[in-house]
């Protein structure tokens, strides 16, 4: 439990600094590239005009922004770093690694959405709809994720275990 805490406190510790600082060059590309492609999908959920960019408008005079916060990847790099700190194979650390992408990714784009709708049906209910809801979904995500990766790993290590472990006796 010790080094799993500690490679996990580090690994995000990494993924940030390399991922998420602003001052990181690959932070950034990556960051534009996540923002325009959550965008992109953002605007085949929502009614054609709504959204220009990255800005989603509610009226003229309030909008909503995908930020570099709201694109999915600070939930990813913290179900990244779990996943690398938890022993299990590379393929499996790997597999996981893109089904974790491609779900965070869904399903952030389902909670902008959701904030949409909540917002334009009522405007002060953004702070619900953001803070408490869509972001309890992305904690959801992560966790379901990473009880699925858990589940799936002990399913393998224990038939891996059990092969290896069985050897004939010669009498």
């Amino acid at each position: 439990m010790k080094k799993f805490l500690l490679t996990y406190w580090l690994g995000i510790a990494l993924l940030f600094a390399l991922f998420y600082w602003d001052y990181s060059p690959l932070s950034s590309i990556l960051n534009v590239f996540q923002t325009k492609t959550t965008a992109f999908f953002t605007t085949l959920t929502l009614e054609e005009g709504i959204i220009e960019g990255n800005k989603i408008f509610i009226t003229p005079y309030y909008t909503l922004v995908i930020e570099k916060a709201c694109n999915g990847m600070i939930p990813y790099l913290f179900f990244l770093a779990s996943i690398i700190a938890f022993p299990s194979t590379i393929m499996h650390k790997v597999k996981w690694a893109i089904l974790g992408y491609l779900f965070i990714s869904t399903m952030n784009i389902f909670r902008i959405w959701f904030v949409t709708q909540f917002v334009l049906a009522e405007q002060s209910n953004f702070s619900l709809a953001h803070d408490y809801l869509g972001n309890g979904i992305l904690i959801l995500t992560g966790l379901i994720l990473f009880t699925s990766f858990v589940k799936t790993r002990n399913k393998r290590i224990k038939k891996q275990f059990e092969v290896s472990s069985f050897q004939p006796t010669t009498a």
